[in-house]
């Protein structure tokens, strides 16, 4: 059992030692742990060259191509069973590293895309790409925030489930960690490091179960009852969405208590279940042929249709 440890922060700050106390319990739990600190690694945002789609289609594996350090970062993920990540909130969510492994891992290793691949294989008889691919993997979220006030973090938690998604990694356990700035260090606090602890051992506690049996050990259920978050996207009536998982449901408020009746069916279309990332890779699929046809039908109309934007120049950086 591997459990990895990743920091979005500084070194030897408040996200290395949220990561490492929660380690020391997955320690505890009998798990063999690694941590990593990204903060001086060079990990870049995704380009859409398409290299990672034309190494797949050549039978490699559809490693990113880009000439810096999110490789190893992405071998390591794909040795643990599961991963504890804090990341640092500066604008409302997480910062920037964070999100740039999202968007490098969740398009190249989106379960849904990466079967129909291996089928793709099965029948031409190539190599199956690598299977920890395919790994479940059970995650702990932490977000620090510096504010005491919770709203200034608003979409820190609800940010970290990016990652999650696309290989339908399992949250089991989050902490929205606010308040950092009058807490000084978590060391200081003895409740919050045994919580962290305790959650190192929740993460471990999960590993070699079917995923979707797994419980939930967050502190808070929230309004939706997958990402345990508590944002909702009103739709002008009584439908309300997950902004995290996508689902649709019906607000309903019993005095002063509000609920969201989710469908079984709408579950089942969450973006943590393969359903949801079925759905969205057969909607990607689908774009294809539109794109195909009306090229053949208008490619030749482009040029006209963009000439009034040749008065736009690009402002180009002034080099010595």
């Amino acid at each position: 059992m591997k459990v990895l440890g990743l920091s979005f922060g500084r070194k030897n700050s408040n996200c290395d030692i949220v990561v490492k106390e929660a380690l020391l319990g997955a320690q505890a739990a009998g798990a063999e742990v690694r941590f990593v600190n990204t903060m001086n690694l060079k990990i870049g945002r995704c380009i859409d060259c398409g290299g990672c789609t034309r190494d797949r289609q050549k039978g490699g594996n559809g490693g990113c191509i880009l000439p810096d350090d999110y490789p190893f970062i992405e071998n390591e993920i794909f040795d643990a069973d599961a991963i504890i990540l804090a990341a640092p909130v500066y604008v409302l969510g997480p910062t920037g590293q964070y999100k740039n492994v999202c968007d490098r891992i969740g398009p190249a290793r989106d379960r849904a895309f990466m079967t129909l691949e291996n089928k793709r294989r099965e029948e031409l008889g190539m190599k199956p790409l690598d299977e920890r691919i395919f790994k479940d993997r059970f995650v702990g979220l932490i977000s620090v925030g510096g504010a005491r006030t919770e709203n200034w973090t608003s979409f820190g938690l609800s940010g970290m489930h990016l990652f999650t998604f696309s290989m339908q990694m399992t949250v089991v356990d989050q902490i929205n960690l606010y308040g950092s700035g009058d807490r000084v260090n978590p060391a200081f606090d003895p409740e919050l490091m045994a919580r962290l602890g305790q959650m190192g051992k929740n993460v471990a506690s999960c590993v070699g179960m079917p995923r979707l049996e797994a419980p939930y050990f967050g502190d808070d259920e929230g309004i939706c009852p997958l990402c345990h978050c508590d944002l909702l996207t009103v739709k002008g009536t009584t439908n309300v969405e997950c902004p995290v998982c996508g689902t649709h449901g019906t607000l309903q408020i019993d005095g002063d208590k509000v609920s969201v009746h989710y469908s079984d069916a709408q579950i089942a279309r969450a973006r943590c279940r393969i359903g949801g990332v079925e759905e969205h890779v057969n909607e990607i699929n689908s774009m294809v042929s539109i794109n195909i046809e009306k090229m053949k039908q208008d490619g030749d109309k482009l040029p006209g249709l963009l000439e009034h934007q040749k008065s736009i120049v690009e402002v180009q950086k002034y080099t010595l």
